[in-house]
């Protein structure tokens, strides 16, 4: 480029510039005149940042106080990481002392201090539960549950009882319209005034129980006395009252001869016709032979009932008695009875025959299936002892019979016969006691009569009892039965009568 040319731009510009410093300096005031309304965005933004800062504050003052309950947290944890540590220590060195008391204890030859109280609990539940009728095998001092001390004194005494109420609906022509006697069923289509349907409630077999011990050495005096209201016009009759030493009892209470401990589940006050279950005046001494065997022996009051004359008691009756628990849940029982039959038609005549019977019974168990279910069975004959079959006992002269056309007095050979099935359909394990089960029952009895009897004479009865019994608790029982009985007399004329029994038992 020469020289000429650079003159020329530069003049250019130049000249451009002098030209277009107007507008810049236009454009760059008509930039800065807004500047006017930035006082109010400061002011904003000043809030802003003073918002900004206070949340800020919060925020820190949050992380502060979460910090502190870190702290405590932490604290607290070593705390109880410490206690835990503690606690294991201590466990472990109860552990080692209770070693070292059963090491002492096995050399010494005694049992550990846990096995002993766990017995110990177990009998006083046992025993608790046990019904209070029921004489024990042996009276040792100690517990006596339920009882109360007897002020001045060293004896202790127990208040017992139970209420039953009972609503009865006798479907056929009964006897009876309170329970089922099968010896009262009319036979050969005969109706007796006032024994058509109808139905009865009562509370009359209500009880009322006193037992009382004292101590004797290692061992108690026990007295029990028990009475119910079922006797004639609901008069307050004795049922049991006997007193117990070691393994003595002398008084009225179950036979011997009989086996209170098969207690089938019958709702039916009167009992099973073929049971033999008895309450009498009598001596007894058990001896248990074993940890599981006991054995019996009783001479017990006498009372011939017989057909055509009155009973003159002169021998009393003689029993014994094998028992054996051969499982926790059940047991057999075998006993046998000798009996003197006599008694007189005519003033000043007495005539005498010697009786005898066996009976055997017990409860088998049925755990198969894991069923809690049991079976109960009594077989009982011989001659000469209706006095020990139930709906004999109930119908009276059925030991024996005098002969009217000889005059001489014969005891009647007689034989009866129930089992029973209880099944339980639940049993709630919260609460114990609470059981919903049903017993279906067959009872059979058989008099082989003489050829001189007369034609009603009875001869045998047939009892079928079917139930539903719920227990809400422990001391209380609701039931329903349903009981169909037959009885056909030495002519084979037969009859029947069926009830429905409701009871509701309360025991206290």
């Amino acid at each position: 480029m020469t020289r000429r040319h650079s003159w020329f731009v530069v003049v250019c510009a130049t000249g451009f510039a002098a030209v277009t410093m107007p507008s810049a300096v236009a454009l760059a005031q008509t930039k800065t005149k807004p500047a006017a309304k930035s006082k109010s965005l400061s002011a904003r933004v000043a809030e802003q940042k003073k918002a900004i800062d206070a949340q800020q504050a919060l925020i820190d003052e949050q992380r502060a106080e979460i910090a502190a309950q870190k702290a405590v947290a932490d604290s607290q944890s070593a705390r109880v990481q410490e206690l835990e540590a503690k606690q294991r220590e201590l466990e472990t060195q109860l552990e080692a002392l209770k070693r070292r008391l059963a090491d002492l204890e096995s050399q010494a030859g005694l049992p550990t201090w846990e096995s002993e109280l766990e017995e110990r609990l177990k009998k006083i539940e046992a025993e608790a539960k046990k019904s209070p009728e029921l004489p024990p095998d042996i009276v040792s001092a100690g517990d006596f549950p339920g009882s109360i001390r007897i002020p001045g004194t060293d004896a202790a005494l127990k208040l017992g009882g139970r209420i039953r109420t009972s609503a009865v609906l006798t479907l056929d022509p009964l006897g009876t319209d309170d329970r089922f006697l099968t010896n009262s069923i009319p036979v050969g289509g005969v109706v007796v005034s006032g024994e058509a349907r109808r139905t009865s409630i009562s509370a009359r077999a209500s009880r009322f129980n006193l037992e009382f011990r004292t101590p004797s050495g290692e061992k108690e005096l026990r007295a029990f006395f028990e009475g119910d209201f079922a006797g004639a016009g609901n008069a307050f009759r004795l049922r049991h009252a006997y007193a117990q030493f070691v393994g003595w009892i002398v008084g009225q209470t179950w036979s011997t001869f009989s086996d209170p401990w098969a207690d089938v589940e019958d709702l039916d006050f009167e009992g099973i016709s073929s049971e033999n279950v008895i309450r009498q005046a009598q001596l007894r001494y058990v001896w248990n032979s074993t940890a599981k065997t006991r054995t019996a022996f009783a001479i017990e009051t006498p009372s011939a009932s017989v057909t055509g004359g009155s009973g003159v008691n002169l021998f009393p009756d003689v029993i014994a008695r094998l028992y054996s628990d051969y499982t926790p849940q059940g047991h057999l029982q075998v006993a046998g009875v000798l009996r003197q039959i006599r008694a007189e038609a005519q003033a000043g005549d007495v005539r005498s025959d010697w009786s005898y019977g066996g009976s055997a019974s017990g409860v088998i168990p049925n755990r198969a299936w894991h069923l809690q279910d049991r079976i109960t069975f009594q077989v009982n004959g011989g001659v000469g002892i209706a006095r020990y079959i139930n709906d004999l006992n109930s119908l009276g002269g059925q030991d024996a019979v005098f002969d009217s056309t000889t005059g001489d007095l014969d005891a009647l050979p007689a034989l009866g016969w129930y089992v029973g099935y209880e099944h339980t359909w639940k049993e709630w394990s919260s609460l114990a006691g609470r059981r919903l089960r049903s017993t279906v029952l067959w009872s059979f009895v058989r008099v082989y009569n003489f050829d001189f009897q007369p034609p009603d004479s009875y001869y045998r009865t047939h009892r079928l009892a079917v139930n539903l019994v719920f227990s809400p608790f422990s001391r209380v029982d609701a039931g329903v039965e349903y009981i169909y009985g037959t009885r056909v007399n030495k002519d084979r004329q037969s009859g029947h009568a069926s009830q429905i029994q409701v009871v509701l038992l309360g025991r206290f």
